[in-house]
């Protein structure tokens, strides 16, 4: 059986006032690395030994570009991290809104006059095409 009208719509609000509440964002991923370093008798070149690091980097596409900054274990780390945790919850709520939104427009009663036209315009619609190679003049 689906929820009331009401009960979507509150729904929807709810979700609503989660978005606003949420604070800086960014959209990107934050990876962490390690790496072997250019010293040919280092350990981080042994097969077993994870390599230097780690190594942190913040990576966004922004026009069609890859745009990478790299960061340090600290305030500023911690602070990207925060700001994508918040655009990945964001996304969340914008697809639990989503499937509210569309729950509620099928829950929604259609007026009777516009079916009624609608119906009766896609009877007698004729298909707007013109006749390729018949010359008008």
């Amino acid at each position: 059986m689906p929820a009331p009208l009401a009960a979507l719509e509150a729904q929807r609000d709810g979700i609503l006032r989660e978005i606003t509440q949420l604070g800086d964002m960014r959209k990107g991923s934050i990876t962490e690395t390690f790496r072997a370093c250019g010293k040919p008798g280092c350990a981080c070149h042994r097969r077993d030994h994870p390599g230097h690091g780690p190594y942190y980097a913040y990576t966004m596409k922004a026009a069609g570009k890859t745009r990478t900054v790299q960061l340090r274990a600290g305030a500023r780390l911690d602070k990207f991290q925060r700001e994508v945790d918040t655009y990945k919850e964001f996304r969340a709520l914008s697809d639990k809104l989503i499937a509210v939104n569309d729950a509620i427009c099928a829950a929604r009663p259609e007026p009777e006059e516009a079916s009624a036209r609608s119906e009766k315009k896609t009877t007698s619609r004729s298909s707007g095409r013109k006749l390729q190679g018949r010359s008008t003049d």
